[in-house]
């Protein structure tokens, strides 16, 4: 099969590659779709993955082309999208169905192969059959739609007229936005420095846009929500939305983490005891989880099935596979504006 192929860390390669045999309890996908995530940027770029070769993505869907002697719940044809973290299912932590705490986990794209290729092998129990009405594109943004909704609920979810601020509107900031909605927020406030993202949030239905560039983000949303918000989400991973997602939220606020920094994050004092002068709870939140008692994956797609989250407005690119290396590059150079990059084997 074709792959795009790391090898080393911004040495991308489209090549053949050997497809995938399944074990007894996998399949082989032949993969429609394929998103870019921000993690993998950083992978590709910048710190690599953990053996190489490799092939990265982990955001994707297909059609099983292949099924292994014991998988019984799937069959040859049928259209699905994939959790990409598989665990173990033996620490403490999956034993009490919190996989996106397991303590031993492999991850599609980074400590296996993922899916920047035509076929993925895919543990059966990490399948999501896609519904009517959701097309391949759509399905195989279901992972961020997923890590927002995960956000949100482990900041203790939002109440009804809740007022919430997203610093951060990629493709995650922007499901943020979306669920914000859904889930009963009087006044959702979209920050970004680009105004091509600010706009998409307007769009999706947001409150209000700041652009952190031209305004002085804290006082406009403590402006905006009459003295600080009830839930700030921190999606980008800067220095300065870290910061400020200590300085907007009202006393007894409550702040979510999910953006990665990737470097040291040093506060100033006036910054750090905001969390014991308002008493702010603090939540972080990674991946998502799959298990069957409040499901992310399912949710997400009944929704998306739905039409309440939307996905079109955030594809600013489709491309073939082969372009994968220099668009990751020009990506990296900082040389284009993109949002949700769809790969198309």
């Amino acid at each position: 099969m074709k792959a795009a192929v790391l090898h080393a860390p911004g040495d991308l390669r489209y090549e053949d590659y050997p497809v995938p045999v399944p074990k007894e309890t996998d399949v082989i996908l032949r993969v429609r779709a394929a998103g870019n995530c921000g993690s993998d940027l950083q992978r590709i770029m910048v710190k690599g993955t953990y053996h190489f070769p490799c092939i990265p993505g982990h955001e994707f869907s297909g059609e099983i082309v292949e099924i292994g002697s014991k998988v019984k719940s799937f069959n040859v044809g049928d259209a699905v999208t994939a959790a990409p973290l598989i665990p173990c299912r033996c620490c403490r932590w999956c034993q009490v169905g919190e996989y996106n705490l397991c303590e031993s986990y492999d991850y599609l794209g980074s400590r296996s192969d993922g899916a920047f290729a035509e076929y993925v092998k895919v543990p059966a129990e990490n399948l999501f059959r896609i519904p009517e009405g959701v097309d391949f594109e759509e399905a195989a943004n279901t992972d961020p739609i997923c890590v927002a909704l995960h956000g949100i609920r482990r900041s203790g979810g939002i109440n009804p007229g809740d007022t919430v601020v997203i610093l951060g509107a990629g493709p995650i900031g922007m499901y943020a936005c979306q669920w914000a909605k859904i889930l009963g927020a009087s006044k959702v406030i979209a920050v970004d420095v680009i105004p091509k993202k600010l706009e998409i949030c307007h769009d999706l239905g947001v409150d209000a846009t700041i652009n952190a560039i031209e305004e002085d983000v804290v006082s406009r949303c403590r402006e905006e929500t009459d003295g600080g918000a009830d839930l700030v989400m921190e999606t980008a991973g800067t220095l300065a939305t870290q910061q400020q997602s200590l300085l907007i939220p009202r006393k007894r606020g409550r702040v979510v983490s999910i953006g990665r920094s990737y470097k040291d994050v040093l506060l100033p004092d006036k910054v750090y005891t905001q969390i014991f002068r308002r008493e702010l709870i603090i939540y972080g939140s990674v991946n998502s989880n799959f298990v069957e008692n409040g499901n992310e994956w399912k949710i997400s797609l009944i929704f998306l099935a739905r039409g309440l989250i939307k996905v079109k407005p955030l594809i600013s690119h489709r491309l073939p596979l082969s372009e994968a290396g220099e668009m990751f590059r020009k990506m990296y150079e900082k040389k284009i504006y993109y949002n949700k990059i769809i790969f198309q084997p």
